[in-house]
């Protein structure tokens, strides 16, 4: 599960988006970060070409310009997890600003203590309170949730992905990183001795399982097995050319 936090506040002008940017700059140079926003004021203009397009019933439009590509699609609600549906699954971290009601670990950002106190009675799962507020209260408490400068806040993120990674290793101790098990790789990744780059077997399986949704990671044998015989099999069939293709993908529906 990659990991998902809220960046909130009690409404514009506190600092989430600044907040949101200064965790982004930090992360993005050795993670695969994504963001996503919440916003009030629809960001299609009414009458312009993309807007005619979904009012004629497309499911769908995606508009590309020299800034970008963005992809609009009509829902009824206004829900994080439909953004978060569209982030691929492979990212490391995903800061979602707004979405107070969500239920995903926060970061409250404020500009002081009363406010604070306020937003902590009225949001759930605050973890950390951050803003304007920590530049006189970093290191301290409100209401038992501790308010962390930047730095510190980055040190706790840090270790939330570090912690979620290690869920990632296979558990087959295949030995490939040098270590002599899984569980000892993911110590050392803990402690900052080594990334979830040396895992090999997530480097360079060219074989993989899953069963609904979640990957099971093979040893040596059965990889090179169903390797074998899917392709021995699909080799058989009419009008299948193996020597060009690049990928194999199948599904069995249970």
């Amino acid at each position: 599960m990659t990991v998902v936090v809220a960046v909130v506040g009690a409404g514009r002008g506190r600092g989430k988006t600044a907040l949101v940017e200064s965790l982004t700059r930090r992360y993005s140079k050795e993670l695969r970060v994504w963001t996503v926003k919440h916003v009030s004021k629809s960001f299609d203009i009414e009458e312009k070409d993309t807007w005619r397009h979904m009012k004629a019933g497309a499911e769908g439009t995606v508009a590309v310009g020299p800034d970008g590509l963005l992809v609009l699609k009509p829902h009824a609600q206004t829900i994080p997890e439909m953004a978060i549906g569209e982030v691929p699954r492979d990212v490391d971290l995903i800061l979602v600003e707004g979405f107070k009601d969500a239920d995903y670990p926060k970061i409250l950002v404020t500009p002081s203590i009363m406010e604070a106190e306020e937003q902590l009675s009225r949001i759930r799962g605050v973890f950390a309170i951050s803003g304007p507020v920590a530049d006189d209260m970093a290191g301290e408490y409100i209401r038992g949730v501790p308010v962390l400068s930047v730095e510190k806040l980055s040190e706790r993120l840090n270790r939330m992905v570090l912690e979620d990674q290690v869920k990632r290793l296979p558990g087959i101790d295949c030995k490939k990183c040098g270590y002599s098990s899984c569980e000892d790789l993911a110590k050392a990744i803990l402690k900052g001795e080594a990334v979830l780059k040396d895992c090999k077997t997530l480097q360079i399986s060219d074989v993989r399982l899953s069963v609904d949704e979640t990957q099971v990671y093979l040893s040596e044998f059965p990889k090179n097995f169903v390797r074998n015989v899917v392709l021995s099999m699909i080799g058989s069939l009419k009008g299948v050319s193996i020597e060009r293709a690049k990928q194999i993908t199948l599904q069995i529906d249970v």
